[in-house]
C-alpha cells in the first residue's frame, strides 16, 4: 500500500510542472500543497488513492484547472468561517427573530 507521503514524493515532478503552468497564468496564491490537497479532497475523495495507477494520478494532476482549485478553497473557507463570531447569542436571536405584524404597525 502506497502512503500519501511516498506518493507525493513520486509525483512531485508532475506537481512542479503543474505549478509552473499555474504560475504562467499568474495564479500566484496557489502552492504545490494546494494542488495536492485539492486532488486528495476533491478529485479522489471517493477513491482509494493507494489502489489507483500512477498514470491516473498523473492524469488527474495535469487535468486540474487553476480556477477549480481557487473555487474549491473559497468554498472551504466559507464553510469553516464563523460568520457570527463577534455577535453574542442574544444579539443573534434578536437578529433572527421574526417580525410580528403588531410590531410593524
Amino acid at each position: 500500500m502506497i502512503q500519501f507521503e511516498q506518493l507525493y514524493k513520486e509525483v512531485l515532478p508532475v506537481l512542479q510542472s503543474k505549478m509552473e503552468e499555474i504560475n504562467y497564468y499568474e495564479y500566484d496564491g496557489i502552492k504545490l500543497e494546494d494542488i495536492w490537497n485539492f486532488c486528495i479532497k476533491k478529485k479522489w475523495r471517493k477513491k482509494k488513492v493507494e489502489d489507483m495507477h500512477l498514470y491516473e494520478i498523473v492524469e488527474t494532476i495535469y487535468s486540474v484547472k487553476p480556477s477549480e482549485i481557487v473555487s474549491f478553497f473559497q468554498i472551504q473557507q466559507f464553510r469553516t468561517e464563523n460568520w457570527f463570531g463577534d455577535i453574542s447569542r442574544d444579539e443573534l436571536q434578536e437578529l433572527l427573530k421574526p417580525k410580528n405584524a403588531a410590531d410593524a404597525k
